[in-house]
Order: C-alpha cells, then structure tokens, then sequence
C-alpha cells in the first residue's frame, strides 16, 4: 500500500506535464531532486569524483553516492553501487587509488578502491565517523580524525535496585558549557583525535591521546612526517571567545602538538606548500566584531613571518589550494550573492578564474559552493542556477565553468522554473544600494496584480544569490512573486556593509527590506493590500521585528526566530559566542540593551496574523523563543498559529525532504488564509 500511494504522489506531480504545457515545479517534484556535492579532481585531471545526493521518497531522506566521470562527461558511473551511502572521495597521490567512507546499516569504515582493476577493500572498521580523510604524500598512509570518548560524570548513589524494579533513567550530570549542538542533540563526552592508517596492514595508530584533542581540519607535511591540523587547544577554551591555532605533531609515540599560530584570533585550514618550505593558511584578528574577512595567510613552514596575501581582496576566502608548481594559491569567495574562485600568487596578485559556484542546498538560495584543481589547471566545482540543483562543472582556470552532469532533466526538463531577475534599490535610510532578487509566478503578466511575497535570510553575516531555491520556487509556483534580498549585514560585499548591523541587529536592515517592497510596488503589478513576508532563523528575527514596526503585510510567518536576546543567548548552543560578537555586554550587565533589541519588546504593537514555525530539537534558537512570542500574540489575541516540527534542529528544510515541503505548505496555507483577495472572493 505504502509504495502504491508513493507512486501516486510521484505521478500526480509529474504526469500531467507529459500531456499538457509545462508546468512550475510541483511538491513531488522534491523528492526526485538531486544535487552535486564535493568534487574531487584526480590529480592528473582525467577523472573526477563527486558526491550526488539525492532525496528518497521512500525514507523521505538525502541519500549520499559517490560518482565518477570524466571532464567531458563520459564514463558516468556510481563508485560503489552496493554501499548504502558512501561519501569523502579522495584521491591518492598518483591518482590510481580512490578513498572514501562507506557506511553500511551496520558498520562505517574507510575504503580504497584501485581504479584499474575496480578492486574495493576496506582499510579499517569506524566506531563513529571520521573527519578530515587524507593521503600521506608517498601514498602509503591515510589520515583522518576520530571521536575518543571519555566517561561521563556518574549520577549520585541510589540505593541499590533489584532486577524486576523499573525506575526512571538516571540523571545526566555536566559540567561543560557547551554539552548540545544544533544537528547533532547532546554532545558526548571526548574528543577529536588525529590517527593514522597503514593501507596495507590496516593497523589505526592514535597520533594525539591527550585531552586537548585534534580536528579534521588537518594536513600531512610535505615530507610525510608529521601532521598539521587547526584546533582550540587552551584548558578552558570553552567558555572563551572561539580562537583555534595551527599544530604540528610528529608521528612518533611521545610527539607532541607545537603551535605555530598564537595571535587573538582563528587559525585554520593549514596547506603546507608542494616543496613544504612555506606555510598557507586562513585566519584573522578578533577584535570582537560581528563579522570579520577570512584572509589568506602565506608563512614559512615553521609559521614564522606570516603575512597576508589577500589584503587588498574586501572579502572572506576559503578553501585554499596549492597550483601544482607552487607559485599561486587557488582560494574560492563570494561578491554580490556570487561564488566565485581567484588565483593568488605570492605577491597578493589577485585573479578571478571562475565564477558562478552554487551548493547542494536545496532550501532556500544561499551562496555556496566547492572545488579542486588538478595539477594542470583544471577545475572541477559545483555550479547552481535558479533553475537547477547543483550540478558538477568544470573547466580551465580563466575560461567558463561548463556543467558536465544533468541530474535533474529527467524531473525538470518538463517544468517552467522562475529565473532570478536581479534587482537594486536606494536603502530609505540613507540611501545605500541593496542588491536583490525576484521570481515571478508562471505565465507573469506585468499589467496584472500579483501578491508579494518578501522573504529574508538569516544568519545574519550571511548572503543570497542567483542560486536554486525549491522553497521559493514553490512559493512563485503557488502564484506569489517573490523577493529575496542581502540587506546590510550581508556578506559579499565587504567588511563595512556587513558590519553597518554591529551591535545594531535588528536596526537599519529593517529600512532596506521595506525599501525593496516599495520598489516593488513602484513598479505597477504586486497588489498594495497583498504584501506577505518570511524568514527563518536571522530572517525570523527581522520578520518579527517588521511586524512590530508596521501593519503593512496581510500575514506574516515567523519561523525559527530570536525574540528575546537574553533568553537567546544563554540558552542556545553557542553561549560563549554570540554575547561577545553581538552586544558589548552580557545581559546581566546591560538588560535594557538587550530588551530594546528583542522583536518581543515590539509585540504590543503586532496587528498582523502571523505564524510561528520551529523545529522540536532546535538548540540554536530554541523553541521557547518562539513559543513566548506566539504566547504574547495569543494572550493580546492577535490572529496566530504556532507549528513546530518533531524532531527537527535549526535545518527544518535541509533535514528531510518532507520538512522542506511541510514548512512551504504551512506557509502558504497561512497567507491564503489572510489574503484579502480570497477573503473577498469568499465573501460573494
């Protein structure tokens, strides 16, 4: 019965397309979508891998395969099609061999697979996952980081209990600060530990045992003799500002870790050059800012006369990688909702070689993306659209990335998707320009009038673009036109821009996001009295802080906000963070500034039918914050309706597919519930 209605859904959301015009994305369409995730060159760059994740129906989950092709498409094939979910491809040294992670449903473990032959042998058995999978430079060795657990705090004594009693669980004792994370639920005692495999024995070797620990950040030396890896190693760093520094560690029994980073400030992402004279990493000073720029780093092996490489680029930089001759460092960053990947040589010479990068994410638009580079220059990286998932691309450094999969045609070739038309606009504030983006519903007509749709992102130090949205797509199917934008605080356009919100959020992006519904309305087809606006996590912030400050919107859906910044910042996950970058004082020393902040202190003035939505497991922006805002609304009797997702932490649409679909559904639901042009058609 379960796989008849399966294939129902599946149907009515494709079918029709088959004989009629194409249609906007439909709902089922989800569960068929697919994205590329992790593009690994072969060194050589005749072949690569990637991850392709792909949404089941059947389990309603994102499914992990690694796939292999070549650059010019040909020789598509699944890695290791009998694994339930592989993922982390790597290749060896010589290119010949290719690691990965193989989970089973009863076991984890590392593979190598000789790509000649196609001959797959498990290296070592995982008693959990394992981070930051390499090979040494002779190709002998890998390395990668594993959790050790330690043994909890014991509950105290009880008197003794005979085998037929049932009593309540036991009580969990801690004394960490930070013993939950959002994705994961509560923390294990432990720590990350660096360890060492023989390919050919299989025998792991522990390389660091103390209670400091590792991390996967991690990378072998030039020479293979020791690891460098990037991790906050202070006693007490947990209840510290976050401040991580680069180790190395020899691979002998009784080596220990030495520091070769010590400044205020995150160390990370260690690339030892090809000849290992010098030292590339990421990193900045902290100086208590909301945001700061990621910089590319270039020292000698030792760490010793550091400099910064990208000091003229006003932009953060990841994923730093070596050219093969040493004398440039590709390095991937983000400029106006776009991904783009730079050449830095040496000298700081700055230059673009790639852009149009785009994650797997398929919630919402978000800038993203990933790459490698071969040693002869070419690029393998995934790429969005709009209109597509991201797929796998590739090309030569200067020449445009060119997609060599087609993952979602077999879906979405039948269907008319929304393009992004960019959009600019004055801040009312101060006349700042504010970059957006807008989708418009199928068969759009300018002469007509359309309902608005405004929708905003969170973080708040983070940016839309030009990328795949199936949530905003499907709200564009369902009739709306929307605009999603990068008011101030957004990253991608530079150091200032994002920090115009410094100890001011919400503040002034509440004037660029209403400047962008004005230029809507000022250009003659979205209905004044059909205005609707959303967002989650940072955009449910600025949702709830819009709706205490107008009345302009029919409805609104809050979804995984922060109402109250006092009860935010001392029950999340990161307590030890956002106090120190998001306000000059912790709440017990200036209460009124915290209240003035708080989207709750505002809710005397709400009007609006407004919608709360959070997961049940988020520990990032816990549900009581929602709930107390919905509490207030219900107790002054504004219209409300509070949804929370079982099981779900801060991702609601990045978790199942499912929850995707359930959190567009709710949403529109609510807004057809409140718009004026349905209440007026009901009325006749």
């Amino acid at each position: 019965m379960l796989k008849i209605l399966l294939a129902a859904l599946v149907c009515a959301a494709s079918g029709p397309a088959l004989a009629q015009s194409p249609l906007p994305l439909q709902p089922g369409d989800v569960f068929a979508l697919e994205a590329a995730s992790d593009p690994q060159i072969a060194p050589d760059g005749d072949q690569i891998a990637y991850v392709r994740r792909s949404n089941d129906i059947a389990t309603d989950q994102t499914r992990s395969a690694i796939w292999l092709i070549g650059p010019d498409g040909s020789d598509h094939r699944a890695l290791d099609p009998e694994a339930s979910a592989t993922h982390t491809p790597r290749w060896s040294p010589d290119g010949r061999r290719l690691a990965y992670i193989r989970a089973d449903d009863d076991a984890t473990g590392i593979y190598v697979q000789t790509l000649a032959t196609g001959q797959t042998r498990e290296i070592v058995q995982l008693q959990g996952g394992a981070a930051g999978l390499s090979w040494s430079p002779d190709g002998t060795r890998l390395a990668y980081a594993g959790f050790v657990g330690q043994a909890a705090i014991a509950a105290a004594s009880l008197p003794a209990q005979d085998e037929d009693m049932d009593w309540a669980a036991g009580a969990r004792v801690e004394d960490r600060l930070t013993f939950r994370f959002d994705g994961v639920g509560d923390l294990p005692l432990g720590r990350q530990q660096l360890f060492i495999v023989d390919i050919e024995t299989g025998e792991p070797v522990a390389v660091t045992s103390d209670s400091l620990g590792a991390s996967g950040d991690l990378a072998w030396s030039a020479d293979g003799q020791s690891l460098l890896f990037a991790a906050d190693r202070r006693e007490n760093g947990a209840t510290l500002a976050p401040d991580s520094e680069i180790f190395r560690v020899g691979l002998s029994d009784d080596a220990q870790p030495q520091p070769l980073t010590g400044r205020e400030g995150p160390d990370m992402a260690p690339r030892p050059s090809p000849d290992g004279s010098l030292l590339a990493y990421l990193g900045y000073d902290d100086h208590r800012m909301g945001y700061d720029n990621m910089r590319l780093y270039l020292a000698n092996a030792d760490g010793s006369a550091a400099r910064v490489l990208t000091e003229a680029l006003d932009r953060s930089v990841g994923n730093p990688q070596w050219s093969a001759d040493g004398e440039a460092i590709y390095v991937q960053y983000e400029d106006h909702g776009e991904t783009l990947i730079a050449r830095v040589s040496l000298d700081g010479a700055i230059e673009p070689v790639a852009r149009g990068l785009g994650g797997a994410e398929m919630g919402r638009p978000y800038t993203g993306g990933d790459f490698t580079i071969a040693d002869n220059g070419r690029i393998a990286a995934t790429m969005s659209t709009p209109q597509r998932p991201a797929e796998l691309a590739t090309g030569t450094a200067g020449e445009p990335l060119h997609a060599i999969t087609e993952l979602n045609d077999d879906v979405l070739a039948d269907r008319t998707l929304s393009d992004a038309e960019t959009v600019h606009w004055a801040s009312p504030f101060d006349g700042r320009e504010i970059e957006g983006w807008v989708l418009y519903p199928p068969d759009f007509d300018p002469a007509g009038q359309y309902p608005l749709i405004l929708e905003i992102h969170g973080g708040p130090f983070t940016a839309y673009g030009p990328s795949f949205s199936a949530e905003l797509q499907l709200m564009a199917a369902a009739g709306y036109v929307v605009i999603y934008t990068n008011p101030r605080g957004s990253t991608s356009y530079g150091y200032d821009f994002a920090n115009l919100i410094h100890h001011d959020y919400p503040g002034h992006d509440y004037d660029d996001l209403m400047g962008a519904v004005d230029m809507m309305l000022e250009r003659g087809f979205i209905d004044p009295e059909r205005l609707f606006v959303t967002g989650g996590s940072g955009g449910g912030v600025l949702t709830a802080w819009i709706i205490g400050s107008t009345d302009r919107f029919a409805a609104a859906a809050v979804v995984k906000p922060v109402i109250n910044w006092a009860s935010f910042v001392l029950y999340s996950d990161l307590p030890q963070y956002f106090y120190r970058y998001w306000f000059a004082s912790a709440p017990w020393e200036d209460p009124d500034e915290y209240w003035r902040r708080s989207p709750l202190s505002l809710v005397g003035n709400v009007e609006t039918p407004t919608l709360m939505m959070v997961g049940g497991a988020d520990v990032r922006t816990p549900r009581g914050e929602t709930e107390q805002y919905y509490s207030a609304l219900r107790l002054r009797g504004v219209p409300s309706r509070l949804v929370v997702i079982p099981d779900s932490f801060h991702g609601i649409a990045n978790s199942r597919p499912s929850r995707l679909l359930t959190k567009v559904a709710e949403i529109l639901r609510w807004f057809e519930a409140y718009d004026p042009a349905q209440e007026a058609e009901a009325a006749q």
